[in-house]
């Protein structure tokens, strides 16, 4: 069973109906479609066993009165097969004698509903079956859980002996030390092996029966003492990493306490070079994600990480009625400068262009990113029209300085930019590509008027 246990309130599941009748089957499935249940129909019982087989629901509906293979045979054949016995099965059928319904439930069924039926009936047999279902699902899981930790801590204590003197790692086994209100103040050392010991500062010999906090007062600087309470206390297992520098030990460690009577056993496992390497991983993965984010020729964000992060700013301006511009530009006859000077002197432009751009562009929450082609947008959260408008003619004044140095000898040129503007505070009625539709808007006028100029337009409804 694929869904996890919910109350009768949100449950949802595959149910699979089975009914030789058209009629019956659209309204089952429109009734529980509606409740929220994903469905699934057939009308023989043999469509019925190989799709309970492939697809194993939650629940089945399963008609008797059916040509060839029964209701009965379906269900005897469900639950002799172990991939599908534990699936519950509602018989539903105009059959309404006892012997008929004893029948049924003699071949596995979980409940039984009579035609004609009620919906509410229906809805109220299934959820029950589902609840129930689920709940042995959880119970089962909680007492395979307790046999698995119950299993390790008698290994632990089994081998405890053998442990401490063929391991590497640190190993201790503590007893706590109560005062008369039963609260623990210390523990004392039963056994260590040598690495344990040497942490301490001594030996394995002299080491029984002192206190931990006399020896190893870092213990509750660093909070493992609590931790170690709380394991004797809770009876559950602690397994936590930390950082730990001692005049005998430096480095990355993994406690594992476990309770052992009214003490516990406690090991430290040098874990260092593991977590060297994760946070090596954690680094490349971050470095990855960058690239990932970034257009490779212009190292500006690219158009996926635009439309990402123009929706967080909507939504951030929209719970926070704060005030969201945009600026989309396009290089000026890129194409003939393309076709004039090469694809390498084109993509020299691009790079000086998103160069400028991103210079010009210094707030942490704005992003310039490359929006396709030879076109640029600006996002510039908290920024009204007026301060978006003096943000694109500084844009449009800095792209102007910009000279480029073709290949063979051509004479230096300079390069425009339009630039359109759309500004707003984001309200529920609209949605961003309210903001960009404006923003190309006002790009076309700034091309139609003669381009190398900044133009702003005012956001419409997209209705």
């Amino acid at each position: 069973m694929r869904s996890s246990p919910a109350t009768s309130s949100s449950l949802t599941g595959e149910i699979l109906v089975v009914d030789d009748t058209p009629a019956n089957l659209t309204l089952l499935r429109q009734m529980l479609s509606a409740r929220g249940y994903s469905v699934q129909v057939c009308r023989t019982g043999e469509l019925a066993i190989k799709s309970a087989t492939l697809m194993q629901p939650d629940l089945i509906l399963l008609d008797i009165k059916m040509p060839e293979l029964d209701g009965y045979a379906v269900c005897r054949w469900l639950k002799k097969h172990p991939e599908t016995a534990e699936i519950p099965v509602i018989f539903i059928s105009v059959l309404e004698t006892t012997e008929e319904k004893v029948a049924a439930f003699q071949v596995g069924g979980a409940d039984y509903v009579t035609k004609p039926f009620q919906a509410e009936e229906v809805i109220a047999r299934v959820e029950h079956q589902l609840i129930v279902r689920r709940q042995k699902a959880q119970l089962e899981l909680e007492i395979r859980e307790r046999q698995a930790t119950e299993a390790r801590l008698q290994k632990s204590r089994s081998l405890l002996a053998s442990v401490l003197n063929s391991t590497l790692d640190s190993v201790s086994a503590l007893q706590a030390i109560r005062d008369e209100d039963g609260r623990i103040l210390d523990f004392e050392w039963l056994l260590a092996n040598a690495v344990a010991a040497n942490a301490a500062h001594t030996n394995s010999d002299t080491i029984t029966g002192q206190r931990l906090l006399d020896l190893m007062p870092e213990y509750a600087i660093i909070g493992l003492f609590d931790d170690l309470v709380r394991v004797v206390e809770s009876g559950k297992i602690l397994n936590r990493e930390l950082c730990y520098e001692s005049d005998t030990l430096c480095g990355w460690f993994q406690a594992i306490a476990i309770k052992l009577d009214d003490g516990v056993t406690l090991t430290f496992r040098d874990i260092t070079a593991r977590k060297q390497m994760e946070l090596a991983l954690k680094a490349s993965n971050v470095e990855l994600q960058q690239q990932a984010n970034l257009d490779g020729l212009t190292q500006v964000a690219n158009r996926r990480r635009f439309d990402d992060y123009l929706s967080e700013t909507w939504a951030y301006c929209l719970k926070h009625k704060r005030p969201l511009s945009l600026i989309l530009g396009d290089v000026d006859r890129f194409k003939d400068f393309n076709d004039t000077y090469g694809h390498q002197t084109g993509d020299v432009c691009l790079q000086k262009v998103a160069q400028t751009l991103r210079g010009l562009v210094q707030y942490p929450d704005d992003l310039v990113a490359r929006y396709g082609g030879e076109e640029f947008a600006i996002i510039l959260p908290q920024t009204e029209a007026a301060g978006a408008i003096r943000v694109a003619r500084r844009l449009r004044d800095a792209i102007r300085q910009i000279i480029l140095y073709p290949e063979g000898g051509a004479e230096p040129t300079s390069v425009t930019i339009s630039l359109g503007v759309s500004s707003l505070t984001p309200i529920s009625t609209l949605n961003p590509a309210a903001l960009i539709e404006a923003a190309d808007r006002a790009l076309y006028r700034a091309k139609s008027e003669g381009r190398d100029r900044a133009c702003w337009q005012l956001v419409r409804s997209l209705d």
